[in-house]
């Protein structure tokens, strides 16, 4: 089977020369193709829609870096992302902070540091701001994030629609909007911040979500006469890691959605509606490669066993947000051209669902072999159980242009003590 850009060229050689240098297992993300898939959302929407980075997606120090001039800023989740962002050069300006439990040591850096919006969740993240904002001299500048009442089932993972840690409920926004009011300049309302959920494949859904959010973001300023000038309008746009890979029509969800953003965008022109993505930037971006150790047969059905597994990359072994387990796609990246054989691919933990593939066709694989798990570039190692049984964390390379670097270097469990 051949390998898909970004790693089509790469032959057995060039995989055995990143083996032998770096060992295994390890990450290999693509920063060009991510910084592409940027662009290509900012193009589709026509300029009308900004886009930022969704760190969580993947907070490699390198990657953000590469993508720093390339993206309009990053969506972050704690102080550590935070720190993170700053240390790759993005601007506070260029944050956005979401979080349903930020601390108040938390929101205290963000607003000494100028973080150009930060997301208050509750009306207790009001008032916090508020009183931190006081006691500084700096006005802390927020978004408004709302749970809108409108269920959208078109989400595979809901996170608003409904009651959920996430936001302001939308029938309480009056009372958060007297609230901030009443904190007066210490406050400043920039706007507002919707996230209805993720793995959205349907175009309809999101534009339905979109234009849901616009409106409420009007209504607020009806009701508080302070003019927005932004609208988060979250992320969620579909992409699947199995071998199917199905994923959003982004050209066909343009075709629906820039009406709607030029209308906005026509009656409020100072107001700059925003997407804030992660996964579908990053998931086609990344491969995960491992060393085959040994295989086996039991009762019928081979087990190929290798030196990584659900340690470093829980979402591959199907236990990471996904409500149905889908086998990623795997590539023998030694012996591509090697009869196809179909076996489960078996991490080295002491747990059954440690399985890379179960029941899957891969060229067939002898020990020293390198297999690949494709469509690895978001929710990773750092949405892994990196700790578990002791194993030392995999090297993340990043390319960028022609050039391949250690973009996080290996630990053992001993760093971390």
């Amino acid at each position: 089977m051949t390998l898909p850009s970004p790693w089509q060229n790469l032959g057995p050689a060039d995989w055995r020369a990143l083996a032998q240098e770096h060992g295994t297992p390890f990450y290999l993300f693509d920063a060009d193709d991510i910084a592409d898939r940027i662009r290509a959302v900012r193009d589709a929407f026509q300029g009308l829609a900004q886009v930022y980075y969704a760190v969580k997606a993947n907070p490699n120090l390198h990657v953000l870096r590469a993508l720093c001039p390339v993206t309009d800023g990053v969506d972050i989740s704690s102080g550590g992302e935070q720190q993170q962002a700053t240390l790759a050069g993005y601007e506070p300006a260029r944050m956005s902070y979401a979080g349903p439990a930020k601390t108040e040591a938390e929101l205290e850096a963000a607003i000494l540091a100028g973080v150009g919006c930060i997301s208050v969740e509750s009306l207790r993240e009001i008032d916090a701001c508020g009183f931190i904002a006081r006691r500084l001299g700096i006005p802390a500048q927020i978004l408004l994030r709302v749970n809108p009442q409108l269920a959208n089932r078109t989400y595979g993972l809901k996170m608003g629609g409904r009651a959920s840690q996430f936001g302001i409920d939308e029938e309480v926004l009056p009372t958060a909007e007297t609230l901030i009011l009443g904190h007066g300049p210490h406050i400043v309302l920039r706007g507002l911040h919707t996230y209805i959920g993720s793995q959205c494949f349907d175009p309809t859904g999101i534009v339905e979500a979109t234009r849901n959010a616009l409106r409420i973001a009007a209504e607020i300023e009806q009701r508080t006469g302070i003019a927005l000038s932004k609208v988060n309008l979250g992320g969620g746009f579909g992409i699947a890691s199995t071998e199917a890979r199905k994923e959003l029509d982004l050209a066909a969800l343009a075709r629906e959605l820039v009406p709607t953003l030029e209308s906005f965008r026509n009656k409020y022109p100072a107001c700059q509606p925003l997407f804030e993505l992660g996964r579908y930037l990053t998931t086609h971006a990344g491969i995960y490669v491992t060393s085959v150790i040994s295989s086996k047969v039991s009762r019928g059905k081979t087990f190929v066993m290798c030196d990584g597994g659900l340690n470093h990359h829980l979402a591959a072994a199907g236990t990471f947000g996904a409500a149905l387990r889908g086998n990623f796609p795997l590539r023998n990246l030694s012996r591509p051209d090697s009869d196809l054989r179909t076996c489960s691919v078996a991490g080295p933990s002491c747990n059954p669902t440690d399985l890379l593939g179960i029941d899957v066709e891969v060229a067939e694989a002898e020990e020293g072999d390198l297999l690949g798990v494709l469509m690895s570039g978001s929710y990773g190692l750092t949405a892994s159980p990196v700790l578990f049984l002791g194993r030392a964390s995999p090297v993340e390379l990043v390319r960028n242009g022609a050039l391949i670097t250690v973009g996080r270097r290996r630990h053992s469990i001993t760093d971390f003590n």
